[in-house]
């Protein structure tokens, strides 16, 4: 069996402009309806730390036929997403999420406020994820349509790491994701 090296240059050369970079991306929040009712403000681009580019995955249905496991495309689904947010010092988009919670179910009522109950003009937002090339150019951007918050984690506060900043992590649900770069079906 022969093993054919072509070397370092043709690695390279197969990583179009470098390569993509993990960390050139921005996420930002475009609220749906009355944005008065969530407490959030029409559009938020947020300090976020992390988020995921989703997995695809397509579930399988199985027909057995003559004996025979015969495997056809099911429905997709989709995983919730986690965003890691840098906390300011004003606590701002904490605050507005928390709000947005909130009015989804109150905390000492455990009642979602009425001005809440139209889920297409209520409580969702469209989150769009967006990365850059290194050059700052706009480059690949993923929409997670009809999305809200489901989990809003705790931020440590202690006396051990007094040169870093706070961050928690934001659990969102939403009905589906696009990706700008792909064709849809017709």
């Amino acid at each position: 069996m022969a093993f054919v090296v072509d070397g370092v240059n043709s690695f390279i050369s197969k990583l179009t402009k470098g390569g993509a970079r993990a960390s050139l991306f921005d996420v930002s929040i475009a609220m749906k309806g009355d944005t008065s009712t969530t407490g959030t403000s029409p559009g938020m681009v947020f300090m976020c730390k992390g988020v995921q580019i989703p997995a695809n995955a397509l579930g399988i249905t199985t027909v057995n036929y003559f004996g025979r496991a015969v495997k056809i495309p099911g429905n997709r689904t989709f995983e919730d997403l986690t965003t890691t947010i840098i906390n300011d010092e004003g606590y701002a988009i904490r605050n507005q999420i928390e709000s947005w919670m909130n009015k989804l179910n109150s905390h000492s009522g455990n009642v979602r406020d009425s001005t809440m109950l139209n889920k297409l003009t209520g409580y969702i937002a469209d989150m769009s994820v967006n990365t850059y090339s290194k050059t700052g150019a706009a480059d690949q951007t993923y929409k997670f349509e009809n999305c809200f918050p489901t989990s809003l984690d705790q931020i440590d506060v202690n006396w051990d790491p007094n040169d870093s900043i706070m961050e928690y992590t934001v659990t969102w649900a939403y009905d589906y994701w696009e990706h700008s770069q792909v064709t849809t079906a017709t």
